[in-house]
């Protein structure tokens, strides 16, 4: 073959390629259209929810499942309702007592508020089980108990293979101050990968956003562009643009351990049981607002207010 063909034939191969290249690009822009200002708005008064007791609101949610009635939160803002008692189990051979902690999980309650004309003119409140929980990774998902209730719409949880860039987009939705519920606030990643040390061997796998989120958005939904939930709000030191959000690897973890092979978002519900996870957990959640005067003093007064 002279030159002149492997040139020739060497320049289709080229242009073959590029032509792939720019139909798989196309493909994946239709897959993952961005997220559109209706679809971001449905996304709040649908999947948004508070979460809290009978004292009050503390903490936001957001639905990811409609068969199984899962919200997702933050472990930290179930705490308060975790009681460990001591029991008594025998043995029904020796007849030898033991003693062991136990965990019991009280209900909560998740809220909706309906606002017309710049009133709150409504609101739905529903009772919630802690069906499962992870206090390493500061995630729990709850299940409204009412079975013939019926959810109108889940949110996506990003695949397995989305990978956070610095200074990609994301979106905070969540309840911040509570009363301020249903908020949208907008930022970037500001790094991929940090650790927060709260001593005793305490850690956490978190990343950071700049931005705004305060306390009540704790538990709330962090999402990319295409409208995926990519984490849920951690942490955050008030007034300096710095907030940390678990990574939704967690949650998909979580889901997973129970028997969910699909945990990919509304598919969840297809896979998996729904009983309530009554198992013994490990230790209480964290604090999640906190005040730094100086910088250099920023993680000890992470850490001080963590092992609260």
């Amino acid at each position: 073959m002279t030159v002149q063909k492997w040139l020739i034939a060497a320049l289709c191969a080229f242009g073959i390629m590029a032509v792939l290249i720019d139909i798989e690009s196309c493909s994946a822009a239709e897959a993952a259209p961005q997220w559109s200002i209706d679809a971001i708005n449905d996304y709040i008064d649908k999947a948004n929810v508070l979460v809290g007791d009978e004292d009050g609101d503390f903490c936001s949610g957001t639905v990811i499942s409609i068969l199984n009635r899962f919200i997702l939160t933050a472990d930290h803002c179930v705490r308060n309702r975790i009681r460990r008692e001591q029991k008594e189990f025998v043995d029904p051979i020796t007849g030898v007592v033991t003693t062991a902690t136990v965990e019991r999980r009280l209900d909560l309650v998740v809220s909706k508020n309906i606002v017309k004309n710049y009133e709150i003119v409504s609101r739905q409140s529903l009772t919630a089980k802690i069906w499962a929980r992870d206090p390493e990774n500061d995630v729990a998902i709850l299940q409204i108990v009412d079975p013939e209730y019926v959810l109108s719409y889940a949110a996506t949880l990003a695949p397995d293979d989305y990978r956070l860039k610095r200074g990609e987009t994301i979106y905070v939705v969540g309840n911040p101050g509570v009363e301020f519920d249903n908020s949208l606030t907008k930022g970037i990643v500001s790094a991929t990968e940090r650790t927060l040390d709260f001593g005793r061997g305490k850690k956490i796998k978190v990343f950071q956003i700049d931005a705004v989120a305060i306390g009540g958005n704790s538990g709330g939904s962090v999402l990319n562009e295409q409208g995926q939930i990519v984490g849920t709000l951690d942490a955050g030191l008030r007034g300096a643009g710095i907030n940390f959000v678990v990574p939704i690897a967690a949650t998909k973890k979580l889901l997973k351990d129970k028997g969910f092979k699909d945990a990919n978002g509304p598919g969840i519900a297809k896979d998996g049981a729904t009983k309530i996870d009554e198992r013994m957990s490990s230790g209480p959640g964290h604090v999640m607002t906190m005040d730094l005067e100086t910088w250099p003093r920023i993680f000890q007064r992470i850490m001080d207010r963590m092992a609260q």
